[in-house]
């Protein structure tokens, strides 16, 4: 058993406060940065954390068919960041502000040299926002959350097989602007394939 499942199955049983602490030191960067992602204010992202790990907490006893604790924490993050922002805009800036999910491609900083990363940081940069927002969100959280297609797909409110559909296409999309005449070159796009494949 995984480790993360292992405090998940030990804080829902015991209460135990060093699993507890476990799962958010794991977890609190890639909410932030899901927040940041799709466009709410750094103050909103971090109440937004609090909020969700303070219902963990205190719900913990309503919580034990919830089988996938990335996928429920990142469910109930981003609807508390929906909640939020409700208090100080309408509507209709909420419905814009969730279809301008952007990524920052700090995923490459392990696995490229040195000397190459910036270039090649830039260029996938460049063809990730060739996704819609809905392809670039899919691929944060199943790439570097590591969020399976149905939980993916309960976030985005979606059909199993259509997260599956959208990561394809995203998939797809990403070679075929890589490999497009004289913008990418074959290191790019080995590394975009590298990078992407489990996505298949």
């Amino acid at each position: 058993m995984a480790s993360i499942d292992l405090n998940w199955e030990k804080f829902l049983g015991k209460g135990d406060e060093a699993s507890f602490e476990a799962i958010y030191i794991t977890y609190v960067d890639d909410l932030f940065a899901y927040g940041m992602g799709l466009g709410y204010q750094r103050e909103t992202c971090k109440d937004a954390i609090q909020d969700t790990f303070m219902k963990l907490y205190l719900c913990r006893n309503d919580l034990r068919q919830i089988e996938n604790i990335a996928g429920y924490l990142f469910k109930s993050f981003k609807n508390r960041l929906i909640d939020l922002a409700r208090k100080n805009r309408n509507n209709d800036s909420i419905e814009s502000m969730e279809d301008r999910f952007t990524i920052e491609v700090t995923v490459l900083d392990n696995i490229i040299e040195n000397e190459t990363r910036a270039i090649l940081k830039k260029r996938v940069g460049l063809l990730l926002n060739q996704l819609t927002p809905n392809q670039q969100e899919a691929i944060y959280l199943k790439y570097v959350v590591g969020i399976s297609h149905k939980e993916i797909a309960v976030i985005l409110n979606m059909r199993e097989e259509s997260a599956r559909k959208l990561l394809y296409r995203a998939m797809e999309k990403l070679r075929q602007k890589a490999t497009e005449a004289n913008l990418f070159d074959k290191t790019v796009v080995l590394t975009l394939i590298n990078l992407f494949c489990q996505l298949m």
